[in-house]
């Protein structure tokens, strides 16, 4: 008996998965076949061979934000220090040489750049965008879009061969309208 239940629940749970989607698949149909700007509809005859929903949570976005942080910043950090070192080994050239009127005057501006780049490479240091604050309120397994990645086969009307498509649909939380459409991931 026990059996028996869990194999319905099992089936239910399938049943709820494949209707959502085949829902999102259906969305995902007339959004490819309906022409945005004129609103005329083009039956492509898609099917679909593969198609993976997921969830796009608070805590995705703020990983992404953090990794695209973490990149600006190395970068940002790397370019400063590079500058920091021209500027040192050009008050370094012109310190040996300060004799000289011409070395005393390049000594001066390269001194002066170098206090600039100083601060420039304190002020990346202690830099932090806005953009990481903008989940601070927010649960971190709230869903903020689901994505679809699918593999897909439509034939347009006017061609003879089926052609064949990979891409991501990033819709909104409710699964009901198509925010982004993405080739080839």
């Amino acid at each position: 008996m026990r059996k028996i239940l869990l194999f319905v629940i099992s089936i239910l749970a399938l049943n709820g998965c494949h209707s959502q989607n085949s829902v999102l698949e259906k969305i995902i149909i007339d959004y490819l076949e309906t022409d945005s700007k004129s609103g005329i509809r083009t039956d492509l005859k898609i099917r679909f061979f593969e198609s993976e929903v997921s969830d796009i949570l608070v805590s995705d976005s703020i990983a992404i934000l953090e990794k695209q942080y973490q990149e600006e910043y190395e970068k940002k950090l790397e370019s400063a220090q590079k500058s920091v070192d021209h500027w040192q080994q050009s008050v370094d050239k012109h310190e040996k040489k300060k004799s000289d009127l011409v070395h005393k005057m390049l000594l001066a501006e390269s001194t002066e750049k170098l206090d600039n780049a100083k601060l420039t490479l304190e002020e990346i240091k202690s830099w932090r965008p806005d953009y990481l604050d903008r989940y601070t309120d927010k649960d971190k397994n709230e869903i903020l879009a689901k994505s679809v990645k699918c593999k897909l086969s439509f034939q347009n009307p006017k061609l003879t061969t089926r052609q064949e498509l990979d891409a991501t649909f990033i819709f909104s939380p409710d699964g009901q309208n198509i925010h982004e459409f993405i080739r080839g991931k």
